[in-house]
Formats: structure tokens, sequence, C-alpha cells
């Protein structure tokens, strides 16, 4: 009897002490959109501001893509490091703001971070874009399907996730400033979650 006690409560004691399995990503949009629909109903006539906070805690879709440096790019890839993935276009003025701060960013972390962008516009524009302002992530370019789906990206531009190493969102947020200060800010925002992302 004691016998059967004790492996009753190892077993309870591994199960439990096991991490969540993380949502799917369209789970995390299931998420998303009843929190939506939660406060559309508190509020029937007021303006819902969605946010992709609502999508923390789900893993990001499967998908793949050739980045612009001819590097095959997939959720597996991604997973070992935590990455930095933003989704933009070159005549969105927040978007380009927060470039400087990307590089710095890329500069104080360097290959321990993963960092991706993918950018709706076609390659030409992007590569056009990168001879005068130039930024040290890997570029997938015509990324408007992959934003389309399976990113299903709803919450405007730009839009920032973090992924921890098993390629989980444990950060995400949209929008920013459009002038210097949109550097700093995405520094501040980023940093100390990647640095507990890397432990």
């Amino acid at each position: 009897m004691k016998s059967l006690f004790v492996l009753c409560f190892s077993f309870l004691l591994l199960t439990g002490c096991q991490n969540p399995k993380p949502l799917t990503y369209e789970e995390g949009l299931e998420k998303c959109d009843n929190i939506r629909k939660e406060k559309q109903k508190a509020n029937p006539n007021g303006f819902i501001i969605e946010t992709p906070e609502c999508i923390i805690g789900a893993q990001i879709p499967a998908f793949e893509a050739v980045s612009l440096e001819g590097v095959t790019i997939n959720r597996e890839t991604l997973k070992g490091k935590p990455t930095v993935l933003n989704f933009w276009f070159t005549s969105c003025a927040p978007c380009v703001a927060e470039i400087p701060g990307f590089n710095a960013i890329v500069e104080t972390f360097g290959d321990q971070v993963n960092y991706v962008a993918i950018g709706r516009d076609e390659k030409a524009e992007v590569q056009e874009f990168l001879s005068h302002t130039p930024w040290k992530f890997q570029q997938i370019t015509d990324g408007a399907s992959l934003m389309k789906e399976p990113f299903k990206v709803q919450w405007g531009f730009p839009t920032t996730f973090l992924l921890n190493k098993d390629a989980e969102i444990i950060l995400a947020f949209s929008g920013g400033k459009t002038d210097a200060s949109a550097a700093t800010a995405i520094q501040e925002k980023l940093i100390p979650d990647i640095k507990k992302a890397l432990k």
C-alpha cells in the first residue's frame, strides 16, 4: 500500500511539474477574438483597439520562407535561440523609425538571438530601401501572403514578437513612434525580455 502511495505521489509530482503545453497559434488567435468580443460586449458603442498582447503564450505557426540572403527560415530553424520577429513595410513611418534601435539590439546580443523581418514589399523595393537604410535583420520579402496566412497579422504595423527558444511568443506589441525616440523605445521594450529569454 505504501509503495502504491509513493508511486501515485511520484506520478503527480512529475506530471504536475511539467511546463504547460503552449497554445497553438490558432488557439492564440481564438483567445484574441474572445477578448475582443468581451470588450465589445462591455462597450457595445465604443471603439475597440486591438493589440497583440493576447497572442502571448502561443507558439508561432508553421511557415517556411527564403530570406533575401538565401537562408530558409521556418519555425524549426528559429528554435534554440530567442527570436525577434518584426512585421513591417517600407512606407510605414514607425516601422522605419525603429530600425536603428533594432540594429543596436543586434549589436548588443549578436548571434545569441535570431533576428527576422517579414516585409510585405516586393524584393526589389526592399533591396532599394536597404541600400540607403541598412538593417541587420534577415529579411523575408514579398511577405504579404505570410502576413495573411498563417500569421494573420491584424494589429497594424509595425508588429513585433519576441519568441523564446521554443518559438513561443513571450512578448508582442504593435505601433510605435515616428521620430528619433523610436529607436530608444524599441530597445527599452525588448532588451529586458531578451535577457530573460537567454537565461
